[in-house]
């Protein structure tokens, strides 16, 4: 059985809800109210009709706007002096009586004229309303010209006003005419809203069949991924949000799959830079108990082998460690200002006893007083990571070059090591994390993290850094100046 939570179901239930609302509205409107809307019409078309004969009330052509306003509003149109005598009458069918032959009986006609004059209470060719007197009361109560009203009895609106020459005019609008379209138009919608909702079903049903079976591959692929396999068969084709979900899904598979098997890489990598130095101390400490403990020349040697290995797998697990922390740290922090000028002689003095040592040489060209927004600490690890990285690749001269100069709006920190240089093939993967690939001078501690940290320090900052590896190979990085 289908899910109740289901897209399809949920996709169908609310287009069956939507097509519901629909014919309620209709329903509402076309029968319960209808004759409000008619009413409504009905008054603003009275009056309109009343102010349009006003106006012409002392034209030529005042008859014919009657005859005419009459039959486009079905009205019913009495002009009376003020005692009620009718002086003009006009309705719907006064166009059809005028057509009559000339030669036909004209007293069949009750628009016919007479020089008799008409009292309205007896009436003779065509008597007035019973709501003329109701009307003619108000008029007069109302002190304007104008009144109008609905009927007692609720089946006409009536309205009229005093003209200019002192006439009254008389109009009256009927309200109950759409009870029988009422009735007509119900059966109409009986009908059709049967017909539509069993129509409306069916459509709700395959439309929601059209969309559920993409989004259902999509899942099923989804499921694939979470399982290990990351090329599945994504579908395409129905539409464009769907076919840019299967394309951001695809996306984050061949990311996961790089993301996985960079970690299976790493992970094989640090396990064999762990397990060689712990291999060595091992053994070194198994032959100081074995075999040169009684010599103390041999067993000094060991020992100091015991201890760089102890060293080297200390810093391998620090800068893993530190690594992570790069990583969860993210980016979005506020810095405050730092003096890089010194962080960057700060840094070189502590390669001084090893550059003494060694018989290295660094070469400076430090411009001073250069500030920027920055993570002390972590800019510091930054510099010396970039030196750490030239020390372990300049060449015989051991020779390095630190410049920290501006360029435009930043201060730019710069290190130049002399040896042979990154080949093309290693430069997309110098920053990443564990590679180690290229040729060292120096063979002490090293981990292959020292520029994947940098390069999380420096995203965070939001800084630019690259290398230049025309001539010499140069790391570098750049920060605002402030």
């Amino acid at each position: 059985m289908k899910k109740r939570k289901s897209f399809g179901v949920k996709l169908w239930l609310w287009f069956v809800l939507f097509s519901a609302a629909i014919f309620l509205v209709l329903w509402l409107l076309q029968t319960v109210f209808l004759q409000s809307f008619y009413n409504d019409m009905a008054i603003r078309g009275a009056e309109n009709a009343a102010e349009k004969m006003a106006e012409h009330s002392s034209s030529a052509d005042f008859h014919d706007v009657i005859d005419e306003t009459a039959a486009e509003n079905s009205l019913l149109v009495f002009v009376t002096d003020d005692r009620g005598n009718i002086l003009y009458s006009a309705d719907e069918y006064k166009r059809l009586y005028g057509e009559i032959e000339q030669d036909e009986p004209r007293n069949e006609n009750p628009y016919f004229s007479s020089d008799r004059v008409l009292n309205w209470e007896k009436g003779a060719l065509r008597n007035l309303p019973y709501s003329y007197g109701s009307f003619l009361a108000k008029l007069r109560e109302a002190g304007t010209n104008r009144v109008g009203f609905i009927t007692g009895d609720n089946t006409a609106y009536v309205t009229g006003n005093i003209l200019d020459n002192g006439n009254i005019l008389y109009i009256s609008m009927p309200l109950g005419t759409v009870g029988g379209t009422v009735r007509i138009l119900r059966l109409q919608l009986v009908w059709v809203s049967v017909l539509s909702l069993i129509l409306g079903f069916v459509l709700a049903w395959v439309i929601s069949r059209r969309f559920e079976r993409p989004i259902e591959k999509i899942a099923a692929s989804a499921k694939e991924i979470a399982g290990g396999n990351f090329h599945p068969e994504l579908p395409k084709g129905f539409c464009a949000e769907l076919d840019e979900l299967s394309d951001t899904l695809g996306e984050t598979a061949l990311r996961l799959e790089k993301a996985q098997n960079a970690q299976r890489e790493f992970l094989a990598n640090v396990s064999h830079d762990l397990r060689t130095p712990l291999t060595m101390i091992k053994g070194y400490a198994e032959m100081v108990k074995e075999i040169s403990w009684s010599d103390e020349e041999q067993r000094e040697k060991d020992l100091d082998i015991i201890m760089r290995e102890s060293d080297r797998l200390t810093a391998l697990v620090n800068e893993i460690l530190e690594f992570s922390a790069m990583q969860a740290d993210g980016s979005g922090k506020e810095y405050g200002k730092i003096d890089l000028s010194r962080a960057v002689r700060d840094v070189i003095g502590q390669f001084a006893p090893f550059c003494e040592q060694n018989g290295f040489k660094i070469e400076t060209e430090i411009a001073d007083g250069l500030m920027a927004a920055a993570d002390e600490a972590q800019i510091k690890r930054v510099i010396y990571n970039f030196i750490d990285n030239a020390v372990n690749h300049t060449d015989e001269s051991k020779k390095i070059r630190v410049l920290l100069t501006t360029v435009g709006d930043s201060a730019r920190f710069a290190v130049t090591d002399y040896g042979k240089g990154i080949s093309d093939e290693e430069i997309p993967y110098i920053w990443d994390r564990y590679y180690t690939a290229r040729n060292r001078k120096n063979k002490g501690v090293v981990s292959g993290l020292g520029l994947s940290i940098a390069k999380e320090i420096l995203t965070a900052h939001k800084a630019e850094f690259g290398v230049d590896n025309r001539e010499h190979c140069t790391f570098w990085f750049a920060l605002p100046a402030l």
